[in-house]
């Protein structure tokens, strides 16, 4: 009677042992997946977070660079372009629209720095670089606006014929304008002019 109330209680003392031992390991298996789960998302998340507020940080100054641009304050402007590129660059967002409007208008900032306010000679060399990468992002976008692919199309050539005398290259873009947006005035008057200065050469 004394061996089987032993046996009894050893046979309970291992179940018991045993049960916990496979409580414990089930406890340990959901922490551990909890855990994993729990890094997983700490870790995507902030990448998700980065991407949407690099975009709308972005946004912010460029807005803010284009309205100091038009008040001609063309260094303070191009600070905070410059800022919006690098935000975009960093984060990889480089094939949308608004990296290409931050392209274009460092650009155009650049050139009316160099017009009105004495910029170096440079600043002319990195607009051109500029205004050829934006056109080369917009002509991969199926939403690009025509109006907006024909103004990018436009200041290249203006750069191309009003700093670096390359005619052809110039005439070449302000078609490519025209044939985007033919009711472009600014491409419509620039090539007019081109070809108007070329005329008195080929007749000599």
């Amino acid at each position: 009677m004394v061996s089987f109330c032993l046996n009894d209680t050893l046979i309970l003392c291992i179940t018991r042992f045993l049960l916990g031992i496979h409580l414990l390991t089930m406890d340990f298996i959901i922490k551990t997946a909890v855990l994993v789960i729990f890094t997983i998302v700490s870790v995507e998340l902030p990448f998700a977070q980065l991407n949407v507020s690099s975009d709308v940080q972005a946004s912010q100054l460029f807005s803010t660079g284009r309205s100091l641009s038009e008040r001609s304050h063309y260094l303070e402007s191009l600070d905070l372009l410059e800022e919006a590129r690098d935000v975009l660059e960093s984060s990889g967002l480089v094939s949308i629209g608004l990296y290409a409007d931050v392209l274009h208008e460092m650009a155009k900032t650049k050139i009316k720095g160099r017009l009105h306010q004495n910029f170096p000679a440079q600043y002319v060399k990195t607009a051109l670089e500029d205004i050829q990468l934006c056109n080369r992002v917009r002509e991969k976008m199926l939403d690009t606006l025509p109006q907006n692919l024909s103004e990018g199309y436009y200041l290249e050539g203006y750069i191309h014929k009003k700093f670096f005398m390359r005619m052809d290259q110039a005439q070449a873009n302000f078609l490519k304008a025209l044939k985007v947006d033919p009711s472009s005035v600014a491409a419509k008057r620039e090539l007019s002019e081109l070809i108007s200065n070329q005329q008195p050469k080929e007749n000599k």
